[in-house]
């Protein structure tokens, strides 16, 4: 099935693909407050919950019963009905076949990883793992919605209408791994216990004047966190100046600029929110919404990345029941 032209995918799967991007974009985020809340153990066992199908009534294992629910009869289904939907209907796009089944098989995987996470009682190495693998799914997700909306991924223009080269759609495309490694950097801050090793900002635990030497001064912990601080602000340099060339680039379908706005100003709101979460000794709020915009961050950078690969249009044929 070729992916060019309008109207060959059906309204119906372009909505069931936007609600399972916006089920696990919730799934992921629930996860996150598990984690925040120190809930990862509420339910020492799995699949079930101190040996029944409910929870007790203590806040921790509600939280993390909550996060397995939305898994198992949400987001389960929904990426299961993606799946099926496209082996049926799309079977002959190549660009909905393969993110859907990945998606499928990470599913699994996650569920896997997860029963196996609380069974060790939550090493660090696991957690960080499952949220990685986690923030991987919805990203295929997400392709697979653009795919659907925008159709195939193909090279993209190397020159713009000017004759210049339009480095756009590669810089894109390094901006999303670059937000891949510094969720995964802001994950083991967490799982290192490292979160509260740095009570000022920009610096750690300084005295002003800075004395020479005086960057983070202390142990392990500083050190750590220190790290993902300085890789945001790399990967936040490169971010800003790949998201500028959209937002200026006025020959730019309007969605694509669109976007690249609303990136760069989240990902203002993502500093601020590190900010307020250092200057209140962070707190559990604060520390879940970081979680939560920085997951915005990914998955409308992603969408970006994708979309720059895309046409804009869907698919053209109707889909092949047969």
């Amino acid at each position: 099935m070729a992916l060019t032209g309008a109207g060959g995918v059906a309204s119906w799967f372009k909505g069931l693909t936007l609600a399972t991007v916006l089920c696990t974009f919730a799934l992921v985020v629930l996860g996150a407050v598990v984690r925040v809340t120190g809930s990862g153990l509420g339910c020492p066992d799995w699949p079930l919950c101190h040996g029944g199908a409910l929870p007790p009534a203590e806040s921790k294992a509600i939280i993390e019963w909550s996060h397995r629910v939305v898994a198992s009869f949400l987001v389960g289904p929904l990426v299961l009905a993606t799946s099926v939907s496209v082996w049926i209907l799309y079977r002959r796009a190549a660009w909905l076949v393969a993110p859907a089944t990945v998606a499928l098989v990470m599913l699994v995987a996650q569920a896997v990883l997860g029963g196996f996470t609380v069974m060790h009682e939550l090493p660090g190495a696991l957690v960080t793992a499952h949220l990685a693998l986690g923030e991987a799914l919805l990203a295929c997700l997400v392709l697979i919605w653009v795919v659907a909306c925008r159709g195939a991924l193909q090279r993209p223009s190397s020159t713009l209408p000017d004759g210049r080269p339009d480095r756009f759609p590669v810089l894109m495309l390094a901006s999303a791994v670059g937000i891949y490694l510094l969720l995964l950097s802001g994950s083991y801050v967490s799982t290192s216990g490292s979160t509260g090793a740095c009570l000022d900002w920009p610096t750690c635990n300084v005295d002003w004047p800075l004395a020479a030497g005086d960057v983070f001064p202390g142990g392990k912990l500083q050190a750590i966190h220190m790290a993902h601080r300085f890789v945001a602000v790399i990967i936040g340099i490169f971010v800003i100046y790949a998201l500028h060339l959209g937002i200026r680039g006025r020959h730019r379908p309007s969605p694509i600029r669109y976007v690249s706005m609303a990136i760069a100003t989240l990902f203002l709101i993502e500093v601020l929110v590190g900010f307020e979460a250092v200057r209140r000794d962070f707190p559990t709020d604060m520390r879940g919404l970081h979680q939560a915009v920085a997951t915005g961050v990914w998955a409308m950078t992603v969408w970006l990345a994708a979309a720059c690969f895309t046409r804009g249009d869907a698919l053209e044929e109707e889909p092949a029941h047969a």
